[in-house]
């Protein structure tokens, strides 16, 4: 049983382990490319708009034909319009009609295509649209996920929460339909005020 007990330990810890190194490599490869590719095709030695993080900013990812093009710290109140002009590209038609004055949300996922689209393209795949990173890309940006929408491996990503824990959290999630606050967490087993600290700030709760 003890044995059992030390082996499971074992995965957990190699799973997370992965995760963190994923997150990691994720951060490290959207700030190169945030810096040596910009979209606009202008020189690497160039400064690019909004690459430099500040407190309170905006933090806006950008996908272009399906690919990881970069993040951008906006400032509060910045607009799709405002995105477009940084990255130095005009803004595609579809945001003309009113989207062009929306304004953005940090975790926001602007996508982008650069080409007409194939026949029989999903419309999300085919129309800029507007989404939202990753729980992954969150995580490694150090940005709070929702506590509703994240699934089992977005949760084993977090420092502290196991496999036990993160299934816990799924099923007290489903009992309520919602988690209305993150206070909530503390109804599980085992997780009192000084573990509850340490995660919150990985979290939000959008009911």
């Amino acid at each position: 049983m003890g044995d059992l007990k030390y082996k499971e330990q074992l995965e957990l810890t190699s799973q997370q382990a992965d995760g963190l190194a994923v997150m990691v490599a994720l951060a490290v490869l959207l700030y190169v490319i945030n810096i040596l590719m910009p979209v606009g095709g202008s020189s690497a030695t160039q400064a690019e708009p909004f690459s430099k993080r500040e407190k309170g900013m905006l933090t806006i990812a950008l996908n272009l034909d399906g690919q990881e093009r970069g993040v951008y710290f906006m400032p509060q109140g910045a607009t799709i319009s405002d995105l477009m002009t940084a990255i130095r590209t005009t803004i595609p038609s579809e945001f003309e009609r009113g989207m062009g004055s929306r304004r953005l949300q940090t975790g926001d996922e602007v996508y982008l295509t650069s080409a007409a689209p194939a026949l029989g393209t999903p419309f999300l795949e085919r129309c800029p649209h507007i989404g939202k990173m990753s729980a992954a890309q969150s995580l490694a940006l150090d940005l709070p996920v929702d506590i509703n929408k994240a699934g089992l491996e977005d949760l084993v990503l977090v420092p502290g929460i196991g496999e036990k824990t993160a299934m816990q959290i799924i099923a007290l999630r489903e009992a309520k339909g919602s988690l209305q606050s993150l206070e909530e967490l503390q109804e599980l087993s085992g997780m009192k005020e000084k573990k509850f600290n340490k995660l919150k700030k990985y979290f939000f709760a959008l009911p």
